[in-house]
């Protein structure tokens, strides 16, 4: 069974389908492409059901199928969602958790919400021209923040979900798969990195692929209850593909922070890349984009960037951080094992002191000393816990972001939970990559708890604290919940828009379904959210006072027309990585298919060559 893999042969597909794409991004007419992406939204909107790009007719799908889809439909809204005029809307009788201690957390309370705000929280508020939403049986609170995600990746999910993060192909890992054959189109020779040994000649995606991979990302997100995101995709190749992410992001109606990332640059082949742009430029790279779709503060997708502490470009007379702040963007920097790039940071006066507008991604192995153990302070064994880097992140104010659960499986190093607590941080949580992991928050808060409480209580036993370290505090579960909206506001920079339900704020809600056959009777309410609950017990969300999600469906959209367009997406990607390449023929890899190249479907995707030195596991039931 496994030699038979469900992915149709590419290019049978391409022949097949007249609607799919199959030129190269750069010799594609501009119109179509634009029309295409412009037609995106109005194309997968549950209103209008017509295959996007394709023009095929009516979609032929029941309201039942539909309904199984989750796509609401007008008779669930009860006159939530109509012509966007100002309308009020009272959450009554949930559970309320504000986490403002301003205004506290309710047993049993009313929120009021006021066009795009927040309008009243506390005890039977009277409104008699409000829309009333009954929440007995639930928790009413601030909808989930996350701060990295690789966005494009959406239809690679599960692709590499036993790898590593590093790993020279034919062996599967992060680079070598997501990055090497999927983003960039190319495998180079591990002695000679400048020697291709594969090179299509473009990248695999077309803007058209990165904007459905966007687009459901966000909306795949609203489901799980997080209403507010940072995507790091490191997909802008050409303006073109920088342009339809952004698209992907403003259609799904989410909050979100687009972190301008570098793509694949491919000039000398006659394809256009922009990244990073110039300072006092505004017509190309960031200059161009905030002016194209940034001008506003006051709108739900914001601009950030990926750009480093050191030079912008080569030859450039001033840093990455430099350029993001020119034009307004937050920054967002990956850093795995970098501890030498904060410290040279904080040398180079261009930085500035302040980085409050800074978000480390990572943040994993920035001790001064090799360690095995630590604890609380300087603690640690067999050394002193002491981090040059960590200090500075503190003292500057800068964010930490952690994927607790990606840290964990691919070997980027321990979550540095402990360091952060330490250092007086209250780190945000990401999910990173659909290649690898889910991006479940529940899952992402339970990982945060059990793995710092793991490593604390284990110095609790002699047997395993050698250095008889004192065992530090343990997270609670109320901090784990305050890492996943609170510290995110702060890290995207939407603190004083969302991250609590305060009066004032916009309307960023989520409602949890708690009186479940599976977390009822409810006897503590932190904990039967990072303990007990997963995404189905996300019964309501909206954005800004905007209904997205009603009774466990979106809302707006026609989920079957998403999932076919995101799985023809995949088909036109994988289609262009087995076509004709430029240069040579992709090497078969140590566990996927070859001839032409498949993931494994059935069984493993990247185990062989993966550990070439440990016995393999012998083990009886």
């Amino acid at each position: 069974m496994s030699e038979n893999p469900p992915y149709p042969d590419p290019h049978a597909g391409a022949r097949a389908n007249a609607c799919q794409p199959t030129l190269d991004a750069h010799t594609r007419g501009r119109t179509s492409r634009r029309d295409f992406i412009r037609a995106g939204a109005a194309g997968l909107a549950a209103t209008t059901i017509t295959t996007v790009g394709c023009g095929t007719g009516p979609d032929t799908a029941s309201p039942g199928q539909s309904g199984g889809l989750r796509s609401a439909t007008p008779a669930d809204l009860q006159s939530l969602v109509g012509d966007g005029r100002r309308r009020r809307i009272l959450l009554r009788g949930g559970v309320v958790l504000s986490l403002d201690p301003k205004v506290g957390d309710f047993e049993k309370a009313d929120v009021l919400i006021d066009g795009k705000r927040i309008a009243e929280v506390g005890p039977t508020v009277s409104a008699s021209d409000a829309e009333i939403v009954d929440c007995s049986g639930t928790i009413v609170m601030p909808g989930f923040i996350t701060t990295h995600h690789h966005q494009y990746e959406t239809l690679q999910r599960s692709m590499i979900p036993d790898g590593l993060l590093a790993g020279a192909w034919p062996q599967e890992s992060y680079g070598s798969v997501v990055q090497n054959i999927w983003t960039a189109g190319r495998i180079t020779d591990p002695a000679n990195p400048n020697t291709a040994v594969w090179d299509l000649g473009r990248v695999p995606y077309d803007p058209e692929d990165c904007y459905i991979s966007e687009l459901v990302a966000c909306l795949s997100e609203i489901s799980e209850g997080i209403t507010t995101g940072t995507d790091t995709s490191q997909s802008s190749h050409t303006p073109e593909h920088t342009d339809a992410m952004i698209k992907g992001l403003m259609d799904s109606g989410r909050r979100v922070v687009y972190a301008y990332t570098g793509g694949i640059n491919r000039t000398g082949e006659g394809i256009p890349y922009e990244f990073p742009g110039a300072m006092n430029d505004t017509t190309t790279g960031i200059g161009r984009i905030a002016k194209t779709y940034f001008s506003s503060k006051d709108q739900l997708v914001t601009l950030g960037f990926g750009g480093g502490p050191g030079p912008a470009a080569p030859g450039a007379d001033y840093t990455g951080w430099q350029l993001a702040r020119a034009f307004g963007a937050s920054i967002h920097n990956h850093n795995v094992g970098g501890s030498s790039v904060v410290v040279g940071a904080a040398a180079d006066a261009r930085n500035g002191n302040d980085w409050s507008d800074v978000t480390f991604i990572h943040c994993t192995r920035w001790q001064d000393e090799p360690l095995a153990q630590i604890s609380y302070g300087s603690r640690g064994y067999p050394k002193e816990n002491r981090s040059k880097a960590w200090e500075i992140w503190r003292d500057r104010g800068a964010h930490v972001s952690i994927a607790t659960l990606i840290e964990m499986q691919m070997r980027h190093g321990m979550p540095p939970f402990q360091q952060a607590l330490d250092h007086g941080i209250l780190p945000s949580l990401s999910p990173d990559v659909d290649t690898n992991m889910t991006t479940d928050p529940f899952s992402l808060m339970r990982g945060a708890f059990c793995l710092q409480r793991a490593l604390a209580n284990d110095l609790a036993f002699p047997e395993s604290n050698p250095g008889g370290l004192p065992v530090p505090q343990l997270v609670s579960s109320r901090q784990v919940i305050e890492m996943a909206t609170i510290a995110g506001a702060a890290s995207n920079r939407v603190l004083d828009k969302v991250g609590t339900l305060t009066p004032g704020k916009e309307a960023d809600i989520i409602v949890l379904d708690a009186r479940s056959i599976n977390t009822w009777p409810m006897n503590n309410v932190p904990g039967t959210i990072v303990t007990m609950m997963n995404p189905r017990h996300v019964r309501d969300v909206l954005i800004a006072g905007k209904v997205v999600y009603w009774k466990g469906r979106l809302v707006g959209w026609n989920v079957d027309a998403l999932l076919r367009q995101i799985e023809q997406a995949r088909d036109r990607v994988l289609a262009r990585i087995t076509g004709p390449a430029k240069v040579g023929r992709l090497p078969p890899g140590n566990n996927s298919f070859a001839n032409p190249y498949r993931p494994n479907f059935l069984a493993g995707c990247c185990e062989k060559g993966q550990n070439t030195t440990a016995p393999t596991y012998v083990l009886r039931p």
